[in-house]
């Protein structure tokens, strides 16, 4: 099938069907395509009321637009009078020669223009304004001849459509083109709007069925590429304006934003709507308008307990599962202004059941999905994404990612992992929370460690294997494998029950000194030194029984903070003297495969 440009049948309108016949001119369009963009008419044809023969000055032109412009001659077409829609013996005549002259071509055009209104169109004919236009070729026969049939025929209407989208988008100019988008021809059309910025629209034969490509530029912006969603169940000549408004935001001038698809742009960075998914668009002042307006919306209900000072605060959360996705989402509500998301693992199905990932996340790293998660919530939080375990990074990195931190969240199933952030964060003075759940979500641990104020994370532990022989089992059983501790079969809200005394916790931590909202709650559990809070999930739990004994009224849930205290040669917080500088401790223990590489490398 033939396909037209309709900037071509307009031009075809304007010279041939507004004039007396015969006129004509030559078609052109992309090498080796079925396809016509350009008319060159013929002014100095040699015609007479019934006959049209194209003057030599028409070759010269076309073979300047060939080498000029990468065109190909695709046929030569001119005007008959009244009804007369198909070629004459000599039309015939002349497009066999036509075809004989251009052996590079498979079928040589010789479309009739006829100037009367159609009564119906073939399949082989497009409406003009005044009239019709019947495409006729001429193909090689077997015998080595020429036959001359009709052609289907389909005009492409995207100079209409463009028109259209102009006007319904409160103005602009619609300039129509032919480009190389880098793999051949493609019809263009270039869209300059009022207030500002352009569209670029670049369609395909098969447009207005399948969508255009929309590259879209601001003012002083480089052209990028727009996500359309094609109303299919619009009138073919309404999607093209529908698809571009809903890409477009208010009046001008406008620039390019990002947000989620049908929805408003709600930020300029590239970079965070990659890790958001959110798809570019124009828009005005309207990202920035909302971002004031949703920040003031964020502490409507808390501003009274959570300080404006939160936006400028940063959390490290090491450990991206049920525990630490949970955290981070629960800090970006508050407005925490910059997360470090440190994870090794991927998403996977049996993650979903209590994390705040979903299931478009399985597969991608806990970091990016979290990351995507909470630029959902909050699209100003600052995020910066480790997806490597935490003796993955190199100590030098582990470290800066401790000092730029105003808290540590340590919620790894890794011991290794959470008593190298521990040595980190005591040593560059930061504050710090360690999160854990006990065998089956039956209860947990959140420990809360201030350099200088209170035990380690380390002395903290000391007694716990002690008190797991004593009162039940605690602990979750490491994999010997990894090292790590193996996954637990445990309902969500008993693994939140404790995250969420934790996220109170990391609350209080942030919250400027003298503050009256959460600040004094921290600063509470420091004085009195019980640093150390341990709840159940289930009645009867651990050691509880013997601490609330015939109390009435107890059940699940039950806590108490433990008083842990320092041990005089600890590395981390014991006296200086005694203390190790975190760069100089391995991060775990060596194996025996590696033992025997190193001594293997050494030439034992």
């Amino acid at each position: 099938m033939w396909c037209v440009a309709d900037w071509v049948l307009r031009a075809l309108d304007a010279e041939l069907g507004g004039h007396p016949p015969e006129r004509g001119g030559a078609l052109l369009g992309p090498p080796g395509r079925p396809l016509v963009t350009r008319f060159e008419p013929d002014p100095g044809a040699h015609a007479s009321a019934s006959r049209w023969a194209p003057s030599a000055g028409l070759g010269e032109r076309v073979t300047a637009l060939e080498r000029g412009e990468g065109l190909e001659l695709k046929g030569l077409v001119h005007s008959h009078p009244g009804a007369l829609d198909q070629p004459s013996a000599q039309d015939a005549r002349e497009l066999a020669a036509g075809l004989a002259h251009n052996p590079h071509l498979a079928c040589y055009l010789g479309p009739i223009v006829s100037l009367e209104p159609p009564a119906g169109l073939g399949a082989h004919e497009v409406a003009l304004a005044r009239g019709k236009l019947s495409l006729f070729a001429a193909r090689r026969s077997r015998g080595g001849g020429a036959e001359v049939a009709p052609e289907p025929l389909r005009a492409i209407p995207l100079l209409r459509d463009l028109e259209r989208a102009a006007q319904a988008l409160g103005g602009g100019r619609a300039e129509p083109f032919v480009t190389d988008a880098g793999e051949g021809p493609l019809l263009a059309g270039r869209l300059r709007l009022d207030g500002g910025g352009e569209l670029l629209v670049l369609a395909g034969e098969h447009y207005p069925a399948l969508p255009p490509v929309a590259l879209a530029a601001g003012e002083r912006e480089a052209s990028g590429q727009l996500a359309l969603s094609w109303p299919l169940a619009l009138a073919e000549d309404e999607r093209l304006a529908a698809a571009l408004a809903a890409v477009l935001e208010g009046r001008g001038p406008r620039r390019r934003a990002y947000g989620p698809p049908g929805g408003p742009a709600l930020t300029r960075d590239p970079g965070r709507a990659r890790l958001a998914g959110w798809t570019a668009r124009l828009a005005d002042g309207g990202p920035e308008a909302r971002e004031a307006a949703r920040r003031g919306g964020l502490r409507a209900r808390s501003a009274a307990r959570l300080p404006e000072a939160l936006r400028e605060r940063a959390v490290l959360v090491a450990g991206c599962g049920s525990v630490g996705s949970y955290l981070a989402e629960l800090l970006a509500r508050a407005g925490v202004g910059r997360l470090a998301l440190l994870d090794p693992e991927v998403v996977e199905p049996a993650n979903l059941s209590r994390t705040v990932f979903a299931a478009e996340d399985v597969g991608r790293s806990k970091p990016e999905a979290l990351a995507r998660r909470l630029l959902a919530v909050e699209p100003s939080i600052a995020l910066a994404l480790e997806p490597r375990a935490v003796d993955g990074l190199p100590p030098a990195a582990l470290d800066a990612r401790v000092r730029e931190a105003d808290l540590v969240l340590a919620a790894t199933d890794d011991p290794a992992a959470q008593r190298a952030l521990d040595r980190f964060a005591y040593a560059r003075g930061r504050p710090a929370l360690f999160v854990g759940l006990y065998a089956g979500a039956q209860g947990g641990e959140v420990i809360l460690t201030v350099p200088g104020r209170t035990a380690c994370y380390l002395c903290a532990t000391r007694s716990r294997h002690g008190l797991e022989r004593a009162g039940g089992r605690v602990a979750r059983e490491l994999d010997y494998g990894t090292g790590r501790l193996r996954g637990e079969v445990a309902l969500a809200a008993d693994v939140q029950h404790v995250a969420s005394a934790a996220a109170k916790l990391a609350l209080a931590l942030l919250a400027p000194e003298g503050d009256a909202g959460p600040g004094p709650f921290a600063e509470q559990v420091i004085a009195s030194g019980a640093t150390y809070l341990t709840l159940s999930t289930v009645p009867g739990y651990w050691f509880y029984p013997q601490v609330f004994g015939d109390t009435p009224g107890q059940g699940a849930y039950q806590s108490v903070w433990l008083t842990p205290a320092r041990a005089p040669d600890c590395p981390v917080c014991g006296p200086p003297e005694a203390r190790c500088d975190p760069l100089e401790v391995p991060r775990r223990t060596p194996d025996a495969a590696a033992i025997a590489r190193a001594l293997r490398d050494a030439g034992a």
